[in-house]
């Protein structure tokens, strides 16, 4: 077996052998090696970091300190998600409110008839907190469907800027120029689809590509604005993207596309 020294040689190794090794499921190795760090969460992460090092006797400080880093800065730059939030707000107070009116009403019975107090003709006290049971379960139907309007009309008074896509929707004709320019600090490789040759790095910097060649392009993020001849657009995907880049020709293709591509390999 070819003897690990650095994390590029673990990205070399692929998904499925490490997996073999050391039992990490197969979107998770896929997410380590491709520097999702965006898609995992620091104790997941730091256990992995803990079992490669174990596994391959390769120090990883490097790749951890640059998670802690891609941490720090995506917090401060990725939107606050406001209706998915709202969402989770509407669809967790009816319930406890209604578990709430529950368990009132289950006290209010078991305290009268253990006092014998009940009657044909309700006590003025229990007539009063009956009604306000009825009030607050009558609150939780209004406030269960104001919330829903309300959430309804998040969606619908704030669209996406037309500038942002979640895809790119169709090829670009970059023309004589396309520069890829990364939000925040990006893994990315490149594949010059000729010879198989492979660039990897990790930067902030724009990447300029080469369109005298054909390449097949991975990053580990898609918060980035392309930039060709034709103009700018604005790509924001947290998930790893894949591209073609054939005859100065650019087209976002999906991971199945991506393999069969590159010879039946991820990466």
């Amino acid at each position: 077996m070819k003897q690990c020294n650095t994390f590029e040689d673990l990205q070399a190794l692929g998904t499925e052998k490490i997996h073999e090794k050391t039992h990490i499921s197969r979107d998770k190795v896929e997410l380590v090696l491709t520097k999702s760090y965006g898609d995992i969460g620091r104790v997941q992460f730091m256990g992995f970091m803990s079992i490669l090092e174990r596994e391959y006797g390769i120090d990883l400080n490097s790749i951890k300190q640059e998670y802690l880093e891609f941490q720090s800065v995506h917090q401060k730059t990725m939107p606050q998600k406001e209706s998915v939030i709202l969402q989770a707000t509407s669809n967790s107070k009816p319930k406890w409110m209604l578990v709430g009116v529950v368990l009132i009403a289950l006290l209010l019975i078991a305290g009268y008839i253990a006092q014998g107090k009940m009657a044909n003709v309700p006590h003025e006290d229990v007539i009063n907190l009956t009604s306000a049971v009825v009030q607050v379960a009558n609150d939780s139907v209004d406030m269960n469907v104001s919330d829903e309007n309300e959430t309804n009309a998040t969606v619908e008074i704030v669209p996406e800027k037309s500038a942002v896509v979640s895809n790119i929707s169709k090829p670009i004709d970059a023309g004589k120029l396309l520069i890829l320019r990364p939000v925040y600090k990006v893994w990315y490789g490149m594949i010059n689809m000729a010879t198989g040759e492979r660039v990897q790095n990790v930067t902030t910097e724009p990447i300029s590509i080469d369109l005298t060649k054909n390449w097949l392009i991975f990053l580990g993020h898609g918060r980035i604005e392309i930039e060709s001849s034709a103009g700018k657009t604005e790509l924001k995907e947290k998930e790893t993207v894949r591209f073609i880049c054939e005859n100065g020709i650019l087209k976002q293709i999906s991971k199945d596309e991506f393999i069969e591509k590159n010879g039946g390999k991820n990466w």
